[in-house]
């Protein structure tokens, strides 16, 4: 499989200091944006979004899961300044130039390179963590004990999905170990109810949930929401567990988000259509409230092999609605891709903005969901993805090489 996208994206600004401080803040963009997060599909962020480091808004029940963490960030110098320890050793005017002409033409490459592909198709490789749906990370934490002091005994908490809508069930399940190995989980209680931070914390009382001892020493439990008195709640749900590890006792605790009723349905149709050199797919559903809808699906070439990571973003209507995911013609011939392609692990929500949860759910489909017709390689264009805001921002990036490089003509040098 074939290429992986490289290079760093810096974001323009008025004077002397704005590549520095732009290919800052672009980079930390561009990883929220080629690492998404783990838990779900975010909306793509635009260009505009790129370059100003802001990326969509994703709503996170535990926001230390953040995935540039909360670690001390990394300190920027400007090398226009050249007072004593702020030039990396005292620079010359022309050696300042030339760093500055460097970082000028990686910017533009990288942003070339970045830009290939529209953000509603990226390479599959681009996503480690959310090549398969509903992917959750397993947490392995210190047991935390009611007095706080430190403790040999450590949880790891599992689940095979952080969102649920309907009658669907989360898969949870502990295990525990201490310094000399594997320790026997015994939950000696465990609830599920709305967190304090909601509305509904004192209208919905708790609901126990049973974990089952799997005689290896680790405890499982499957938890359907609406089974459990929250079928008509929309929210978070924190499932709190007692936990005695090799007589140690603290608690530990899983998060879930849960949609009552689903906003759409898929309805399993789908419409594929070539256009202008990609293989545009049209993916049917009944829509019940109409809105801003996230629509993702992961795509396999003949061989079986995942390449591309798809996207619709747009509102759709009331009633039958298609949206549109289309592989990227230049995608498949960089991927080498070869047809009949398998659309499969097709998500999708309802976007809610400036609230939470920020999203309604809608039932995924895991597994295969639609296999394309045959196709033979010369339908595919090689062309790189265009857009208005790609060539603005590529001017832009291009004047600043430009200017660089009359900086070091000036100073003496060859640019």
């Amino acid at each position: 499989m074939k290429k992986r996208l490289a290079g760093k994206m810096a974001s323009p600004g008025p004077g002397r200091r704005r590549l520095v401080i732009g290919g800052a803040v672009l980079a930390a963009a561009l990883l929220l944006f080629w690492q998404h997060d783990r838990l779900s599909p975010r909306r793509a962020p635009s260009e505009d979004e790129l370059l100003a480091g802001a990326p969509a808004r994703s709503a996170n029940p535990d926001p230390a899961r953040s995935l540039l963490g909360d670690g001390p960030k990394p300190r920027f110098v400007d090398p226009t300044r050249t007072g004593a320890g702020e030039d990396g050793g005292g620079s010359t005017s022309l050696e300042i130039a030339e760093k500055r002409l460097a970082r000028a033409r990686h910017t533009l490459e990288g942003y070339l390179q970045a830009t290939r592909y529209p953000p509603g198709a990226r390479p599959l490789s681009e996503k480690p963590d959310l090549q398969k749906p509903h992917a959750v990370q397993p947490s392995t934490q210190p047991l935390a004990r009611p007095d706080q002091k430190l403790t040999d005994a450590r949880v790891t908490l599992s689940q095979d999905r952080l969102y649920l809508v309907g009658d669907e069930a989360a898969r949870l399940a502990v295990t525990c170990e201490t310094s000399e190995g594997p320790a026997r989980c015994e939950v000696l209680r465990a609830e599920a109810k709305v967190p304090a931070s909601m509305p509904q914390a004192n209208t919905l009382p708790p609901a126990p949930v049973v974990f089952a001892d799997d005689g290896a020493g680790s405890a499982a439990a499957l938890f359907a929401p609406a089974k459990e008195g929250f079928g008509g709640y929309h929210g978070p749900i924190a499932i709190q567990l007692d936990l005695r590890i090799d007589g140690e006792e603290g608690a530990a605790g899983f998060d879930l988000v849960y949609t009552p009723a689903p906003p759409a349905r898929f309805t399993g149709d789908v419409r594929e259509v070539l256009e202008d050199g990609s293989l545009c797919l049209y993916v049917r559903l009944a829509v019940d409230k109409p809105g801003r809808y996230v629509v993702v699906g992961r795509v396999d070439d003949a061989g079986g092999d995942g390449f591309a990571y798809l996207e619709h973003n747009d509102p759709l209507g009331a009633g039958a609605q298609e949206a549109k995911m289309c592989i990227f013609g230049k995608l498949v011939l960089d991927e080498q891709a070869k047809s009949p392609f398998v659309l499969r692990d097709v998500e999708a929500f309802l976007l809610k903005e400036d609230t939470y949860p920020d999203r309604e759910l809608v039932p995924g489909r895991d597994g295969p969901f639609y296999t394309t017709k045959a196709y033979p390689e010369s339908v595919f264009s090689d062309a790189e993805w265009q857009s208005e805001e790609k060539d603005r921002h590529v001017e832009e990036f291009t004047k600043d090489v430009k200017e660089a490089e009359a900086e070091v003509a000036a100073a003496g040098g060859d640019p």
